[in-house]
């Protein structure tokens, strides 16, 4: 894997990370957090 696209799968990583967790934030509701993270986990992990 070049450098270059190592570095865009970092940043595209860090973006992903940034989005769950605003998304994290910007709800109060405890059934949605655990709805966000297990749609993250399905999905990235």
């Amino acid at each position: 894997m070049s450098m270059i696209n190592r570095l865009r799968n970092r940043r595209a990583s860090v973006r992903r990370a940034r989005a769950i967790e605003r998304a994290l934030q910007a709800t109060s509701s405890p059934a949605v957090r655990d709805e966000i993270l297990i749609a993250a986990q399905r999905y990235y992990g």
